[in-house]
């Protein structure tokens, strides 16, 4: 008898959890690999690939947290996303490489270093049609470590994020 009930109302309500998750998705957004600009005059250390690899994966962790960004994988596009280096001053040369990947959103990032112990970090976050600016959240760090970029990243994006920045449907929030 329970299960004659539950019949017609299993998919109705499995029909209604995948229409708001799909409603509520959030705009794919291609996150690019952590650059560095070092005008420390120091030598690079050995880990440091590593370090921005890290600070990138901890980005598109944070940012998906977010609610507000569902990063794409931008793995099919390492070609096309190694030619547009040094993204920080290439204008808007990855856009079309974020197009590509099916994003509405791009993220670019930088560490300025400094020196060992200060280092800038900005994070630009851009719609990909037009190429208009969305966010920009940018901060110091002290520290030339896997800690310090990890620590960065994650205060960028919990203290730092506009309020107005997209929302999961798209739109600007207020």
């Amino acid at each position: 008898m329970l299960s004659r009930m539950l019949t017609p109302i299993v998919p109705l309500a499995c029909g209604i959890l995948v229409w708001t998750s799909t409603a509520t998705a959030a705009p794919a957004t291609a996150i690019f690999p952590f650059e560095i600009y070092d005008s420390s005059g120091e030598p690079p250390q050995p880990d440091r690939a590593a370090r921005l690899a890290m600070a990138t994966q901890v980005l598109s962790e944070a940012l998906e947290k977010t609610g507000r960004y569902s990063p794409v994988d931008l793995g099919p596009f390492s070609a096309e996303v190694a030619a547009t280096s040094p993204r920080y001053r290439c204008g808007d040369c990855f856009l079309p490489v974020a197009r590509k990947a099916g994003a509405a959103y791009a993220a670019v990032s930088v560490v300025h270093k400094v020196s060992s112990l200060i280092s800038s970090m900005d994070v630009w976050i851009f719609e990909t049609s037009g190429g208009a600016s969305v966010a920009h959240l940018s901060g110091q760090i002290r520290g030339d470590t896997a800690e310090a970029y990890e620590h960065g990243v994650r205060f960028l994006v919990r203290n730092r994020m506009p309020t107005d920045a997209p929302v999961a449907d798209g739109t600007q929030s207020k």
